[in-house]
């Protein structure tokens, strides 16, 4: 059974402002409540991390930071989707604007190059610079939560982002292309 296009926009959407909403509350957790999360995380993955890695690694920052990794790899998962439903309906030139081709725009964007493939770049500018926002302002809340931003925690968050948006785009242009 094939769900209808617009009940899963609405599925998109519901599962992005989850997402936003999961990785924000956690930042709004107090330092002694965040850390016996990431305790009670890396003690039932405990026995696959000592396997995986070195003896001396602090498993439970690597839990947090592998956490970190992930919420944003799924929100830029998410993000990547949403994005090139909206830049793959808009027309690219001018002349290909019709009722067929509805979009936000009735025409190429100008302040993209014409040597960027339009849908691929303007859904890797929106996917990334929503992703950085968030990521912005997750550390902007631990400051009132009494934990410390960390810009690092940005770039970490930014990466497991990029890393999901790359992969979705890499798929998005091989289907494209065997098509």
């Amino acid at each position: 059974m094939r769900i209808p296009s617009s009940r899963w926009r609405t599925i998109q959407w519901l599962l992005l402002i989850l997402t936003v909403a999961l990785i924000w509350s956690q930042s709004m957790l107090g330092q002694k409540v965040s850390s016996s999360e990431s305790g009670f995380v890396t003690q039932l993955l405990y026995p696959l991390l000592e396997k995986l890695l070195p003896t001396d690694t602090d498993l439970e920052h690597f839990v947090r930071k592998a956490g970190h990794f992930t919420e944003f790899f799924l929100l830029g998962f998410q993000l990547c989707l949403i994005w090139l439903r909206v830049w793959r309906y808009i027309p690219q030139q001018p002349s290909d604007a019709g009722p067929d081709r509805p979009g936000l725009v009735t025409c190429y964007p100008a302040f993209v190059p014409r040597a960027v493939w339009p849908t691929v770049g303007l859904t890797l500018a929106c996917s990334s610079g929503t992703s950085w926002l968030v990521a912005f302002l997750d550390e902007t809340i631990q400051i009132f939560s009494g934990r410390g931003p960390m810009i690092q925690d940005v770039w970490l968050d930014l990466s497991g982002a990029l890393c999901a948006i790359l992969l979705v785009l890499l798929i998005y242009g091989l289907r494209q292309k065997s098509q």
